[in-house]
Order: structure tokens, then sequence, then C-alpha cells
């Protein structure tokens, strides 16, 4: 099976090679970290363990960087001597770890190929290896098992799509799961599934979503008063949409054009998810006869007709700006990715509406909608019809919001329970 999946992957590697190398010499995103990939590993990185076997977490991107920030912390707090290294895929993940993870070393993964993993592996020695939400990678889990290093799944989830394609490969997903001591997963739901793809049920735990257990301390007023000073906003209503795709911000766009012909001072705050499409973006909005001013170039209180539009391009800061939205629009949901984090704005109180694609995140949406804290709607006019509604009606905005703010306060307690499960891996020695 290993020699199936290695030969695949030294052909799927030679096919989309020139597809990289092409990618590579047109933006920084491929070219990242690349020797990194390949199994060098910084010295300062090493030498910043001090010696000794760390506790290597792997989050793939941002979203996943920031739903393990409370685990860290977590661990930090009861482990305050253990080093801590992170690891991601992408390079907006590597800065948002870095800005956000109080750890000693920040890397890239290395690619699955047999001789890079296991040079990385030798080399970093952790004592314990946690992947967050459901980052499966053969070669590597072998290695760390062959060198008799634990691995442990956190936040384990399994989406449908996931599930299908692991389905169809569980004769070998029976042989690389037992490298997989422990999985610690989101609902009863995702245990199913990753027993029916070979877990051994005897080591499959249900401990919650770690993405609930975010700090709850809301923004006071003279903190939004600045924040909303420092964007430009004054007092101007904002509809803020967050982590949006392509083929969504012409959607919220529209929404936002019917919505300011009844609410003329309405302010439109849009992050989208992948920065590289900013130029993209900014060209639409303009297309659209709307006025736009990028968050990183300085804003200025402006008159209403001018930069209705603020383009959110900085890194890291999407959970904060939420706090000024007066009706918040999470994407990844009209298109199928599968949403985003509603988490976030839930706790800063907000009234939130997605689409109909939230099966990433189908229990917390789930929860939000029946907890009457949030608006799932199915179509772009939907949207806009619900946008009008909710700026027109503050007492409704006031109670989606409260509601919101209960579902993530309920729900919270994963980190300990997750921590629980860590702590019997982590009592032996900590030097090489």
């Amino acid at each position: 099976m290993y020699l199936l999946y290695n030969g695949f992957l030294v052909l799927a590697s030679l096919a989309a090679l020139p597809y990289f190398a092409v990618k590579s010499l047109r933006t920084t995103k491929y070219r990242a970290g690349l020797r990194q990939r390949f199994g060098q590993v910084p010295q300062e990185a090493v030498s910043a363990l001090h010696g000794m076997r760390p506790l290597w977490l792997h989050a793939v991107s941002v979203g996943e960087v920031i739903a393990a920030a409370p685990l860290v912390q977590a661990l930090r707090q009861r482990f305050p001597h253990l080093p801590i290294l992170i690891s991601t895929v992408t390079e907006t993940g590597q800065a948002t770890a870095r800005e956000k993870m109080p750890t000693e070393a920040c890397l890239y993964f290395p690619l699955d190929y047999r001789w890079v993993v296991r040079r990385v592996i030798a080399r970093l020695r952790p004592r314990l290896f946690l992947m967050v939400e459901t980052e499966i990678w053969p070669n590597f889990l072998h290695e760390l098992a062959r060198q008799g290093i634990p691995a442990m799944l956190v936040n384990g989830r399994i989406s449908p799509r996931s599930f299908r394609g692991y389905r169809r490969l569980r004769p070998f997903m029976r042989r690389v799961l037992p490298a997989i001591n422990t999985f610690s997963m989101q609902t009863t739901l995702d245990a199913e599934r990753i027993v029916a793809i070979g877990a051994e049920p005897p080591r499959v735990r249900i401990t919650g979503n770690i993405k609930y257990d975010i700090a709850l301390e809301p923004m006071s007023s003279a903190e939004e008063r600045a924040l909303r000073n420092d964007l430009g906003l004054d007092e101007a209503p904002v509809l803020m949409a967050g982590s949006t795709h392509r083929g969504e911000e012409d959607i919220v766009i529209e929404a936002f054009r019917r919505a300011r012909q009844q609410v003329p001072t309405l302010r439109l705050l849009l992050a989208p998810r992948h920065l590289e499409r900013l130029e993209e973006i900014e060209a639409l909005l303009h297309k659209h006869g709307l006025t736009v001013q990028r968050r990183s170039r300085g804003h200025r209180p402006a008159p209403s007709r001018e930069a209705c539009v603020l383009l959110i391009d900085t890194i890291g800061e999407l959970a904060r700006l939420y706090a000024v939205g007066t009706v918040v629009f999470v994407g990844g949901s009209f298109v199928p990715i599968g949403g985003h984090n509603v988490l976030e704005p839930a706790a800063h109180r907000q009234a939130i509406v997605f689409g109909p694609h939230m099966h990433n995140f189908e229990e917390i949406a789930t929860a939000l909608v029946e907890a009457g804290g949030a608006l799932q709607v199915q179509t772009p006019d939907a949207l806009s019809h619900s946008v009008l509604a909710l700026l027109q009606q503050p007492k409704r905005r006031q109670r989606l919001g409260a509601a919101a703010y209960q579902v993530l306060h309920t729900n919270q307690g994963a980190v300990t329970r997750t921590i629980e499960l860590i702590e019997p891996f982590l009592s032996q020695p900590t030097h090489i």
C-alpha cells in the first residue's frame, strides 16, 4: 500500500512540476519556505528549542492556527517549560502563527516524501505531534511511529467531502491510522466517521470543538470608538463581509448597494479570504461605481460618497474587526467552500448572516440557527433582504447577537478536555 502511495506521489509531483514552476516565478506564495518543505530545518529553529524535545503542533492555514490558539495558550500555562513548535502549510498561516502563537519555533510543514519527513523528524525529535482538524500525511505518520513518537489528532473533523474520499481509501487508511495514538474529535458524527474509515474505536474520544474556546472579553465602548476612528467609520452603520471568496463579492456588493439606497451612510468592510485577489476585487468594486480604500494605506473619516468601501488587506485582525460590524456576513458560504468561522463575530454579539454552504461548520451553524443566533439565507436576494431588514431593526440585531454569544459560551470547555488527553504523553523527560 505504501509503495503504491509513494509511486503515486512521485508521479503526481512530476505532473504538477511545470504548474508550480510557473506559479513560483509569478508569486512568492509558492516559493515561501521551499527549503523547509524539502527537509532543511533552520538552525535558529533548532537552537530555539534549547536541546529539548518539543511538542509539535501542525495547523494548515489561518483558520486552523486561530482555532488552535486557545489550545496553545492552555498548553503554555500547563507546561510552561515545554518548547512548542508550530508548522503550517500556507504563507498566511505562517504569518498568523508568528503573530499570535507563543511558541519557540515556526516552520513550514515538510512535503510527504519519505526521505524528507525522515530527515525532519530525526532533526526535531518531538515528544508529541498534534495535528489540528484532519491533516493526515501517511509517510509522516508512519515515520513518527517508526521513531517511537506519539501522534494525536486534535479538534478532529471529517467533512462530508473528506469522508467520501477517505472511505474509498479505507484499506489504505486502516494501515495509516494506527500511527495516530488518540483521536480527539469534535462531534459524535466526526467520531463515527473516523471509525468508519479505519480508526480503532478505543482510541477515539469526543471532546467538542476548541473553536468555541475563544476569549469572551468584549471590546469596551472606548475601544470600539477608537477602532472605528482608526478605520474612518465614525458612527456609520457597517456591513462587514469576512472571508469572502470569488463569486461572493458580487453578491455582497449587490446587497450593499440595495441597502445603501435606504441607509445612505452605510459602509462596507470587505475582507477577502485570499489576499492575492485584492487587485481583482478592487477592480470589481470600481466596476460597480464604488470608491474603495485599502486598510493598510491609512484612513481618514470620509464623506459618505467617498471611500464607502474599506478593503481589508491585512492579516490576523479580522476577528477584531468584526466588533464594528452592524451586520456581519461570513463568507465561504455562497460558494461550495463550506463556510468559515462564525464564532468570531458571535464573540462580539453581532448579528450574523451566512449562505447555504456551511458544511465545514455544520454543527456550529446549526446550533446558531436553532438558537436564533444567526440567519442562514439560501439566495443572494435573501441576503439583500436580510441585510436591509437587520439594519432597520436594532432590537432584532441585539437578540441575534445575544443568542449567538450564549451558544458560544455554553459550548466552551473543549480545550480543557483536550489537555486531559494530551497530558499522559508529556510525562517523559524533554531532553533529546
